[in-house]
């Protein structure tokens, strides 16, 4: 494996790894990997070297310095975390990032026709096949201040998600908004390269798809990107129902029910990533069953019987039913 392959695998399990980071956390992780960078003695090459440079540079813009004389600042980009899964509206202000939340989730978000109606990220959330999904609309970036010191919040709000969602107007130029949130996203670390989309499993909703220029911008935005795009119009219902299933499809999760022997499955799910394992399973439930695990039984199309005996590496599937038994 040469330099340039070795270096771009290196930076994509970092990514991989900071996805969901956020304050001192993310801080320690970054730490710890300028470190290991120094103890494989990959510092010596080129490539490494920058890369430690632009990491410092990533944790001195992390840590966060109170003003004199306060010891605590209001954040308004602060959201704690909520439901089974984070999505984040990101895109240019005025795009419609605020009609959609009101459409599909339980807020009701200040809108109006005029850039930066959204001042700071809002929540809400939408429910989905038993799948709570918590949206943050962020305000939109200006595209035209490209020193806009807001960025950097909207930034680190969307490295807390576990999916983005790009939302592109279809009534103003594909281009500039795509090839601006693109470089946002690269410029920031989030994505290493536009090939990257998957790291975030993003995607893109188009916005006024009713207008009659809509299919003609769709077009030019499809010869763009090959990360999924929904054209959606606010005001159709249906159009709406297909958004719903398509963020909850993006989320990447399926839906585990858990029963203990001789009783009748639990009425909630856990909700886990897709391709999850039992020990992985266990780990969520409690540390207890993966020390003392024997076996599951499974109840669903992970299997090839129902109530098939399985160890903890097997992999499930949405809407399995799951047995565990431990050691006494």
């Amino acid at each position: 494996m040469n330099w340039n392959t070795k270096f771009k695998w290196y930076k994509f399990s970092v990514v991989r790894k900071i996805r969901n980071l956020e304050g001192d956390e993310l801080v320690k992780v970054l730490e710890d990997t300028i470190q290991d960078i120094y103890d494989k003695k990959l510092d010596k090459n080129g490539f490494f070297k920058l890369y430690i440079n632009q990491l410092n540079q990533f944790i001195s813009d992390t840590k966060v310095k109170p003003k004199k004389g306060s010891t605590r600042q209001f954040d308004p980009f602060f959201i704690p975390r909520s439901g089974d899964g984070r999505i984040v509206l990101f895109g240019l202000s005025n795009v419609g990032k605020s009609t959609l939340m009101n459409a599909i989730t339980n807020t009701d978000v200040k809108t109006g026709s005029y850039l930066h109606t959204t001042r700071e990220a809002l929540a809400g959330t939408l429910e989905f096949q038993g799948v709570k999904i918590q949206l943050i609309d962020l305000p939109g970036f200006l595209d035209f201040k490209e020193d806009w010191n807001i960025s950097k919040q909207i930034v680190r709000v969307a490295r807390t998600s576990d999916s983005i969602l790009l939302v592109i107007d279809l009534s103003m130029d594909i281009e500039r908004q795509y090839n601006f949130l693109m470089d946002q996203l690269i410029k920031s670390k989030l994505l290493e390269t536009e090939e990257d989309s998957e790291i975030y499993n993003l995607g893109i909703i188009a916005t006024k798809g009713d207008l009659p220029t809509s299919k003609q911008n769709y077009s030019i935005l499809e010869s763009q990107t090959r990360i999924p795009i929904l054209p959606i119009s606010s005001n159709n219902p249906e159009s709406l129902d297909k958004l719903k299933k398509y963020i909850y499809d993006l989320l990447d999760v399926i839906r585990i029910y858990t029963k203990p022997p001789r009783k009748e499955p639990a009425k909630i799910p856990f909700i886990i990533s897709n391709g999850s394992t039992i020990n992985e399973l266990a780990e969520k439930i409690h540390n207890d069953l993966v020390r003392h695990f024997r076996y599951a039984k499974i109840w669903g199309s992970s299997v090839e019987f129902p109530g098939q005996r399985v160890g903890p590496d097997h992999q499930l599937n949405d809407e399995d039913i799951v047995e565990i038994t431990t050691a006494r």
